[in-house]
């Protein structure tokens, strides 16, 4: 009769342990399932920032392309090393070089 009183109170401290166990098995796949997802949010948070990033990059470059283009007559009869060289040629002639350029106010960076 002991016997059987300890069998049953084991069986049912295992039904507990094991009641006990499936329940933090579920609690750790549902947070290992939340930790995939926003490791997937934080990846394609990054892969927009870097894609805004070079469509900025790449927007600047054509509008300062286009901008020199303008100022340079029959700017596309010339080869990208001749402008090269016009620029470094309109450059050099600056007291201080690039830092010898002084804005007016009105063109003048307020970041």
């Amino acid at each position: 009769m002991n016997d059987e009183k300890t069998l049953i109170r084991t069986e049912a401290e295992y039904e507990k342990a094991l009641a006990e166990r499936n329940k933090l098995q579920a609690e750790l796949d549902r947070l290992t399932k939340k930790e995939t997802q926003e490791e997937h949010k934080l990846a394609t948070m990054q892969n927009r920032y870097k894609e805004q990033k070079r469509r900025s990059r790449n927007h600047r470059l054509i509008e300062r392309g286009a901008i020199l283009e303008s100022l340079i007559p029959n700017a596309e009869s010339y080869t990208n090393e001749q402008i090269k060289h016009i620029i470094k040629i309109a450059f050099g002639n600056l007291p201080g070089g690039l830092q010898g350029i002084h804005f007016p106010e009105n063109l003048r960076d307020n970041s």
